[in-house]
């Protein structure tokens, strides 16, 4: 069965030709990029390697099969893709091998690799700054780096001077004592342990790419947003913030570089964890994650605005629609929501619109923020044929924007581990978004998917790892 698109990209790389468009989507180890021509190109994160055949071979009967290799690794699953705000790179994350991938995009949306760089941890969320010329890499261990888009050449001598002289100044110990010159049983005994001793080489050596260090939580990070504003005279530098959310409930607000050890604040009042953060076009920001609330903030004050319920509309909806698995549960109130992604909406008007979607519920759910009046709500949900993975959107002129939803059509609606038992072909699902305000319009779109290698548990945890962040009582932190 094909593999559902974990991630997806839509973009419209050509600025001559404003009704051609691609879509960018990973599935698996494989990212698929198609054009609005009908052009598609596939890269793969697979190494392919033939074993050599001979032609003077004797032809003998076959002996006992000695097994001399090592199997072939599974190739490592893409799990993050973002893409230039010109349309000219991709930026691409591997999870297994923690490996960051730069992609140059071109105008039929062919890829072409740029570099690959290994990190320490496990990116779980990356940001582009600085028009696009930085990345920013939030990582499990809590960390953030900040790397060049396009690494120079220049970049890579530096960082070998750098090691060689670290490797010089780092000699191997040697005792200044002999057997000659010590003479009690326990020196003598140290004496022999030190002799014995060598200079273990380090499993993990330094990044061999320039990198910098901006700021660390305690805690996983989950996601990294960034923000500019314009400085108070015309003539002052805009100011940059760093935003981080982590496992354990917390929201920092950081300087951008190169001020990033100074923390302005923190956004308090989640009690779960916080999975996901969003920047309307007024400046407001929504977090969500674990809570039965998403929260509107003030973030420049610290101040929370409003908290708008999700919970809620996650029950209505499955009460509309029975026929969808959904976890047993005790009661209503047992329900756990996990947010899995919030979108803003481009638009003119004053009021913010932002999409939201749960891990394992199959709709998308539409709301109005208005944050003066404290009057935002739930204004519309639209059902899925199956779980939302990602979602894109694709700007299609007059105020309208093409919302591309990458659906799981391997499990049950409803279900983030019961397997379908009726096959269906669609996933992905194409919205439009309406600004005349009649709501969104969908139809469904067939994408055709090879098979792919991908292993199937590290894709689950991939498709459906948001849940898992939750503390459960009793669990080591």
């Amino acid at each position: 069965m094909a593999v559902p698109f974990q991630c997806v990209q839509a973009c419209r790389p050509d600025p001559q030709d404003h009704s051609s468009w691609v879509l960018l989507a990973a599935s698996g180890p494989r990212i698929y990029s198609c054009h609005s021509s009908g052009a598609t190109s596939v890269w793969s994160s697979q190494k392919i390697s033939e074993p050599p055949v001979h032609a003077d071979e004797p032809q003998e009967p076959p002996g006992k099969k000695v097994k001399l290799s090592k199997q072939a690794e599974e190739p490592p699953n893409v799990s993050k893709l973002v893409v230039t705000s010109d349309y000219q790179h991709l930026v691409a994350v591997t999870a297994e091998d923690k490996c960051l991938r730069v992609f140059r995009l071109d105008l039929t949306g062919r890829l072409e690799p740029l570099s690959e760089r290994p990190m320490p941890k496990r990116p779980c969320a990356v940001t582009l700054i600085e028009n696009d010329a930085t990345i920013l890499c939030a990582d499990k261990f809590g960390d953030v780096y900040a790397l060049p888009l396009v690494p120079s050449p220049t970049d890579a001598d530096d960082i070998f001077v750098a090691a060689q002289e670290k490797k010089e100044t780092s000699a191997s110990f040697v005792p200044t004592a002999t057997p000659l010159t010590v003479h009690s049983g326990r020196n003598r005994k140290a004496l022999e342990d030190q002799l014995k001793q060598k200079l273990q080489p380090k499993t993990k050596g330094p990044l061999k790419f320039k990198h910098d260090l901006l700021l660390g939580h305690v805690s996983m990070l989950t996601d990294i947003l960034y923000a500019e504003i314009a400085g108070e005279k015309a003539e002052a530098k805009p100011r940059t913030y760093i935003f981080t959310a982590d496992r354990d409930e917390h929201i920092r607000i950081s300087r951008g570089p190169p001020q990033s050890h100074i923390i302005e604040g923190f956004c308090q009042g989640h009690r779960e964890f916080v999975s996901k953060l969003c920047l309307t076009g007024s400046g407001d920001l929504i977090s969500g994650g674990g809570d039965d609330d998403l929260i509107v903030w003030d973030w420049l004050n610290s101040r929370m605005l409003e908290k708008i319920s999700i919970k809620q509309p996650v029950l209505d909806f499955f009460k509309a629609h029975p026929q969808h698995a959904r976890p047993p549960q005790e009661s209503e109130g047992d329900l756990k929501v996990a947010v899995s992604g919030i979108w803003a909406i481009p638009s003119s008007s004053s009021r913010d619109s932002v999409l939201v979607t749960c891990e394992g519920v199959p709709a998308l759910f539409l709301f109005k923020i208005d944050s003066e009046k404290k009057v935002s709500s739930l204004q519309q949900t639209l059902p899925l044929v199956g779980n939302p993975l990602d979602l894109t959107l694709l700007e299609s002129g007059q105020s309208t924007e093409v919302i591309i939803v990458s659906i799981d059509h391997t499990r049950e609606p409803g279900s983030t581990t019961m397997l379908r038992q009726k096959e269906v072909n669609v996933i992905l699902e194409q919205l439009n978004d309406q600004a005349q305000g009649d709501g969104l319009l969908g139809r469904e779109v067939e994408v055709a998917n090879a098979e792919n290698p991908g292993k199937q548990a590290a894709l689950q945890d991939i498709f459906y790892g948001i849940e898992n962040l939750r503390k459960r009582a009793g669990a080591e932190d």
